[in-house]
């Protein structure tokens, strides 16, 4: 009985140590060179709001102003960013490449 109490323990401590890992960066830009480079010939992008703790934790991979002027010169995914109703000034990161660009805004 001991020795299951002993596994299921160990179990459980693995499983919130994975947890943990992935609560402490959700956001996977560590290509955020190559996802500034997509921004200017994607033609669309999905718009993930965050809030200011995750957009502190975006701005450690991401310069704010890089994203925000790409994404401005590129009238197409600037469209798609409004018609999803968010405007310019509140993109504060990018993640993901030309095909499945993520623009995480505030």
């Amino acid at each position: 009985m001991k020795m299951f109490q002993i596994i299921a323990l160990s179990a459980t401590l693995l499983a919130g140590a994975s947890t943990a890992t992935l609560a402490a960066n959700p956001y996977d830009v560590m290509g955020s060179t190559d996802s500034l480079g997509a921004i200017q010939e994607a033609f669309g992008a999905t718009v993930l709001q965050v809030n200011m703790g995750e957009a502190h934790s975006l701005a450690f991979d991401n310069d704010v102003a890089s994203v925000q002027a790409r994404v401005k010169n590129n009238a197409r995914l600037l469209e798609t960013v409004e018609r999803q109703g968010y405007t310019l000034d509140q993109i504060v990161g990018v993640s993901g490449e030309q095909n499945s660009l993520t623009l995480y805004a505030l």
